[in-house]
C-alpha cells in the first residue's frame, strides 16, 4: 500500500481545491452569461407546452436513445433534440423504426437565440448521460425555470437535480422515463414550481457563493 507523505497529501489537497474551484468558476461564468438571455425568453413562452428538450452532443454516452424509446412507450410525448454528433444517424434511424415522425425533431446545431427559445418553450429538459462528472445543461434548464428529468445512474446531474423538488429522477428504463415525463405533462403546476425551485439553485452559482463554500 502506498503511504503519502505530509507534503504529498498537501499537494493532493491543493490540487483538489484548485480543480473544484476551476470547475465551479467555469459554471459560474457560464450561468452568468446565459442568465440574461434565458430570462428575456421567458416572456415568449407559449401555451400548450408539452415538448421535452434534449440538449448536447449526440453520442452514446448522452443516452438520447433512452428518450426516444420512452417516446415509443408514451404516445403523447414529444421531444426536440438540439445538438449534433457521431450518433445522430443511429438515433434518427431509431426514431424512424419507432414511428416517431413528427414527435421527435432533430434540430441539429442551433444558435444561442434559438437554444434560448427552445428552453423557454419546453415543458421539461431531459438530461441523463451515463455517469457523467458534470454538465451545464441542468443549470441552463433551471435558469429557464424548467424541471430536469434524469436517471438514477446519471452521476453529476444528481448533485443538483432533486427528485420531486426541482425535477424527477427515475430508473434508466424507457417505461420509467415515459411515466416520469407523462406525470410532468399531467401536473404542470408542479412542473412550474419545480422549475422555479431549480432557478433558485442555479442562482446560487456565483463567484461569491463559490468562494464562500470553498472557504467554509
Amino acid at each position: 500500500m502506498t503511504v503519502l507523505t505530509g507534503m504529498a497529501i498537501a499537494w493532493v489537497v491543493l490540487f483538489t481545491v484548485v480543480h473544484a474551484t476551476a470547475t465551479a468558476c467555469l459554471l459560474a461564468d457560464h450561468c452568468a452569461w446565459t442568465c440574461a438571455a434565458v430570462s428575456s425568453a421567458l416572456a415568449r413562452v407559449t401555451e400548450g407546452r408539452q415538448t421535452l428538450l434534449s440538449v448536447g452532443r449526440l453520442d452514446r454516452a448522452k443516452r438520447v436513445d433512452l428518450l426516444l424509446e420512452a417516446l415509443a412507450v408514451g404516445p403523447t410525448l414529444r421531444c426536440v433534440i438540439a445538438g449534433d454528433g457521431p450518433d445522430r444517424d443511429r438515433l434518427e434511424e431509431l426514431a424512424r423504426r419507432h414511428g416517431l415522425d413528427g414527435r421527435a425533431v432533430f434540430a441539429g446545431r442551433v444558435s444561442g437565440d434559438e437554444l434560448t427559445d427552445l428552453y423557454a418553450r419546453c415543458l421539461a429538459v431531459y438530461y441523463a448521460p451515463v455517469d457523467e462528472d458534470f454538465g451545464f445543461v441542468p443549470y441552463e434548464a433551471f435558469l429557464a425555470e424548467k424541471p430536469v428529468v434524469t436517471t438514477t445512474d446519471s452521476g453529476g446531474p444528481l448533485e443538483v437535480v432533486r427528485d420531486h423538488a426541482n425535477g424527477l429522477v427515475c430508473e434508466p428504463a424507457p417505461a420509467a422515463l415515459a411515466e416520469a415525463c407523462s406525470w410532468l405533462d399531467a401536473n404542470r403546476g408542479s412542473a412550474q414550481e419545480w422549475g422555479q425551485a431549480g432557478r433558485r439553485v442555479a442562482e446560487l452559482l456565483s463567484w461569491d457563493h463559490v468562494i464562500e463554500r470553498l472557504l467554509a
